[in-house]
């Protein structure tokens, strides 16, 4: 019974740990936004390389300004979307992480 409990302790000191490891893998790319949607971002780089990245309800926008748009969304009843704050042709730096072929934004910040 003891070796059980010391295992399961180790399995929970591991589930614990996991969310500092992903943030240790998260990525960046700076570019212009070539596309927005409620769900999607596409970047292209300076290379002219485009990047399309999944938006969930869990992406931080960070934009000047952004903070007045969220409340007057709010006031107006609706849920804010990136399609509020960020427009194509923006220029951003995209904090994100990749699992398999999908690379989902962790943050958006508009330069």
């Amino acid at each position: 019974m003891l070796r059980f409990v010391a295992a399961a302790a180790i399995v929970v000191g591991l589930v614990a740990i996991r969310p500092a490891a992903a943030a240790d893998t998260t990525k960046s790319v700076k570019g212009t936004v070539k596309s927005v949607a409620a769900d999607s971002l596409t970047v292209t780089d300076k290379d002219n390389k485009d990047w399309t990245f999944t938006i969930g309800t869990k992406t931080k926008v960070i934009v000047v300004g952004g903070s007045h748009k969220t409340a007057e969304t709010k006031a107006m009843n609706k849920v804010p979307e990136i399609t509020d704050t960020v427009k194509a042709g923006d220029k951003v730096t995209i904090k994100y992480w990749e699992a398999g072929d999908t690379m989902t934004a962790a943050e958006v910040k508009v330069l």
